[in-house]
């Protein structure tokens, strides 16, 4: 756990080589927790509370492999998130919106603001797993 301008933020990897780097967006510190433990042998995870947090981080660094945020987020939602990352970051980042609320059109809202896919909470760890691992094989494609 490490402290960067004052906000916490928590990174974990496997001590393994070139690792893709994975940085997610969400005030739940169990839901991070999970993200962190599922995704771990895939990537080196970054998690924040806030989208704040994420854009401090992107300012200094748009290298991240994949992005997670979650729709509902304390300062600016998911959506403002995923169009600031857009705007700042382009296109090269592949975005994975959640969300637990079930209202209907969030995921094409999400893709409407930028998102590249989307998953309804709960969801189970394949699809987690699966859904990233393309998002990542999808960014070694672009840079090939």
């Amino acid at each position: 756990m490490g402290c960067s301008n004052g906000v916490i933020v928590n990174t974990e990897t496997s001590g393994l080589g070139a690792r893709k780097r994975v940085l997610i967006a969400d005030d739940d510190a169990a839901v991070c927790a999970l993200l962190r433990l599922a995704l771990g042998p895939l990537a080196e995870v970054t998690t924040v509370a806030d989208a704040e947090a994420a854009l401090g981080l992107l300012a200094n660094d748009c290298g991240y492999d994949a992005i997670i945020s979650d729709f509902m987020l304390p300062g600016i939602s998911g959506l403002q998130f995923v169009e600031r990352v857009r705007g700042e970051c382009g296109a090269r980042v592949p975005i994975l919106m959640i969300s637990g609320h079930g209202a209907l059109g969030i995921g094409e809202r999400a893709r409407a603001a930028g998102a590249d896919a989307f998953l309804e909470k709960p969801f189970t760890l394949a699809q987690l797993r699966g859904t990233v691992g393309a998002m990542l094989r999808q960014d070694n494609a672009r840079v090939a």
